[in-house]
């Protein structure tokens, strides 16, 4: 499916749902207004209707305690159509009525219905003192009640006075059928029209959202393998894209500094790989000319061979941490006698290093001892190749908190940022000036890197002068 339709039809389904959920909340809140202005009118008929009876009764002068209208009279009666119209009910047979007096007893009642069983039975869930027309009369009442009558569901209200009392009842569906075919009538013409409008602004929404995506992609396919230079403009877009922007174009620096990383590292094992082969090369073809081969040099060769084979393990082990397949045969290893061991070695090799070691006790941790040692080596190593002797080594290991940590500082000659900056590259042996003359092939710091991480823990150059170097190595404490 493609973006442009998934925004659409999830803009179609929202707002159908936002006026599914308007039109039956209005629907709601209509009807119980409805339903309380129906109250309020029951309260009020049912309060005027006995003194429309006793004016007629005074009028006509009927003796007392005499039922002057009946149920068929009332129902032909102006009375009658006055309440269905004015309760929006469509037949008398929709209403409830009883009228009594004590002066006269029931003026009316309906017809079908027990009526007065159906008042004894209800609960009244609210009695409004009202004020009477008669000012003489006190304490008059209102109650409204809720009841099922017939599988309908009916409204009604009772007057109460002192002398005389009123019921009328109002089938509930009567009175809402007029609202419900009012708002039929509204929807056949408000849901087309909204649905158009929905379709629109969908459709205004989708074509908006991927507006920026198209010139993203515009802009992705300038990006090439042989062109990663190019990033992508900033400007003009909205915070979301902005963010998808800047973690494109850091992808981008990233994967720009890998293939140059990775091409840098290509021509550079090559030429690292093509002195030794030359040297062998040149060696054995001589010997194949020589009419004495006995006179063949075999300590050059094996030296040769021994630094072939010294560059190509290293370049295996960068290659399997890159992979993150550098495999680990973990042992309790105690870096104190690690390094009191290679410390003593260092002392040996050199009368005129001056070294300093600072070496808790019993530095425990586990880790692969082959790596770890070839890692302190590389350092130190490092060490004796470029610091000046007579200024010192100074060597720390300590344990903080969980992890050990290995301080190795040495003077040299003054270095500057650039080149402390790529110290860890590889094959990097720093400037020409200061590796003259020494052997190595400048792998020996990234792969101590490299070896390090990949026992959890990292090999960073501190920040120092000019003619001071300090290492920091941190390895976890793995119980």
């Amino acid at each position: 499916m493609y973006f442009r339709t998934r925004i659409f039809a999830m803009s179609i389904l929202t707002v159908s749902a936002v006026l599914a959920m308007v039109i039956s909340l209005s629907w709601s809140r209509i009807m119980q207004v409805e339903l309380d202005h129906l109250d309020s009118r029951l309260c009020m008929e049912a309060k005027r209707i006995p003194n429309r009876l006793e004016k007629k009764l005074e009028e006509n002068d009927f003796p007392a305690n005499v039922s002057i209208l009946s149920d068929t009279e009332l129902l032909g009666s102006r009375l009658i159509d006055d309440l269905v119209d004015k309760l929006r009910v469509s037949s008398p047979s929709q209403l409830m009525i009883l009228v009594e007096s004590s002066q006269h007893g029931i003026l009316t009642k309906s017809e079908g219905a027990d009526v007065q069983h159906i008042i004894s039975r209800l609960n009244w869930v609210r009695a409004d003192p009202l004020q009477p027309t008669d000012k003489n009369r006190r304490n008059a009442l209102c109650q409204v009640a809720f009841f099922e009558h017939q599988q309908n569901q009916w409204r009604a209200s009772l007057f109460q006075a002192p002398d005389k009392q009123s019921f009328i009842a109002v089938d509930v569906a009567a009175t809402t059928r007029q609202l419900q075919s009012t708002l039929r009538q509204a929807l056949i013409v408000v849901i087309p029209f909204s649905l158009l409008l929905s379709i629109l602004g969908a459709w205004f929404i989708a074509s908006n959202t991927i507006r920026p995506i198209k010139r993203l992609h515009k802009s992705m396919d300038r990006v090439t393998q042989k062109d990663l230079s190019h990033r992508l403009p900033e400007h003009k877009e909205d915070t979301e894209f902005k963010m998808l922007i800047d973690a494109y174009n850091t992808m981008l620096e990233r994967l720009e500094d890998s293939f140059q990383q990775v091409s840098r590292f290509t021509a550079d094992a090559a030429h690292e790989l093509k002195t030794p082969l030359t040297v062998l090369r040149g060696k054995l073809e001589q010997a194949v000319l020589s009419e004495n081969p006995s006179q063949l040099d075999l300590n050059s060769i094996l030296d040769e061979v021994g630094h072939l084979s010294a560059i190509t393990r290293k370049l295996l082990l960068l290659s399997q941490a890159d992979s993150c397949s550098l495999a680990l045969h973990l042992e309790p290893i105690n870096m104190t006698e690690l390094l009191d061991e290679l410390t003593a070695d260092m002392e040996l090799m050199s009368d005129e290093l001056v070294l300093h070691c600072s070496i808790e006790r019993e530095l425990i941790t586990k880790g692969d001892i082959v790596l770890l040692r070839q890692l302190l080596n590389n350092l130190l190593v490092n060490v004796m190749r470029y610091s000046l002797h007579d200024k010192g080594v100074t060597i720390q290991a300590s344990q903080n908190e969980s992890c050990i940590e290995v301080l190795i500082s040495n003077a040299c000659v003054a270095m500057s940022s650039e080149v402390r900056s790529q110290l860890f590259d590889r094959f990097y042996r720093g400037e020409p000036e200061h590796s003259q003359g020494l052997s190595g092939s400048g792998l020996g710091l990234s792969l101590a890197r490299e070896i390090a991480r990949a026992h959890g823990g990292d090999l960073t150059l501190e920040p120092s002068v000019k003619e001071v170097v300090t290492m920091r190595l941190i390895l976890p404490i793995v119980k």
